[in-house]
């Protein structure tokens, strides 16, 4: 009897083995929906899945195919015809985003992605402003906004050190890293434990005063006038993005609204094209 009742629970656990698994507790009830962009079937979890939509600030309108760009890797996604798209391809903790159409004015912003950041985003868009009709060259963009013209005047001040559009465009097929290295003095890069490019200043190599066993003042970097919270890595951004780098090495040549006094390493203004 007892060897029946052996050979018994053999059996029954041979078919537990067997038997095909459901999912059982700890599945969601409700997966993620697929957005555009993010592959079906994936273990993200939810918050991962942020939502930002995108509409016209007149009509209200949701505006499709507006670029949704990670500006410190280069990643993007576009919105849908709902105007909407999932951020689940920027990285843990947020990034800088840029939001751009033709025909309307560009945005940038930080975007948190964490637990406690999961609230849908509502951005609209405005129209460009139609400048009146001016001679330019083939290559010149024709739109030129305020915050592009504010970056020209400063270059014309004399203050601090920058690189132009012309000088930028000449540079296209090189890494951000290459043409800020050898173009904006007070800058001197470093590599980071992964290979990263980071920029300290020369005039203050370290923060502190005492302790330093490697440079460590890091220039506060600003992207469309939003300082990133995140070091960027230079060498995987690309010159191409952008029009006009200016650095400040630091104290009074800092301009107020980027730190002045309270930026001793310096601040690096990046500004992206228009077109």
């Amino acid at each position: 009897m007892r060897r029946r009742c052996t050979r018994s629970l053999a059996i029954l656990a041979l078919l537990a083995i067997l038997a095909p698994r459901s999912y059982g507790q700890g599945a969601p009830a409700h997966p993620p929906a697929a957005a555009s962009g993010v592959t079906t079937g994936t273990t993200a979890p939810r918050y991962r899945y942020r939502l930002l939509g995108v509409y016209d600030r007149v009509s209200g309108e949701p505006l499709q195919d507006v670029a949704v760009t990670d500006v410190l890797s280069g990643t993007s996604a576009n919105t849908t015809a709902t105007g909407t798209v999932s951020l689940q391809f920027l990285p843990e903790g947020g990034s800088l985003v840029r939001i751009r159409k033709v025909g309307y004015e560009a945005q940038t912003m930080f975007v948190a992605i964490s637990p406690a950041d999961t609230t849908p985003i509502t951005l609209v868009l405005q129209k460009a402003t139609q400048l009146p009709t001016v001679v330019v060259n083939a290559t010149a963009p024709t739109y030129r906004s305020p915050r592009l013209q504010e970056a020209e005047k400063r270059i014309q001040t004399g203050v601090g050190y920058s690189i132009n559009e012309a000088e930028m465009r000449k540079n296209d097929n090189s890494t951000l890293a290459n043409t800020i290295r050898s173009r904006l003095p007070g800058l001197m890069s470093v590599t980071g434990p992964h290979g990263e490019t980071y920029f300290v200043s020369t005039r203050k190599v370290c923060r502190q005063s005492f302790g330093c066993r490697a440079p460590n003042c890091y220039v506060s970097v600003f992207i469309d006038g939003v300082q990133s919270t995140i070091l960027p890595d230079f060498d995987r951004l690309s010159t191409q993005d952008y029009a006009i780098a200016e650095y400040f090495p630091g104290g009074a040549e800092v301009p107020p609204e980027y730190g002045g006094l309270d930026s001793p390493c310096g601040a690096l203004l990046l500004w992206t094209r228009e077109q």
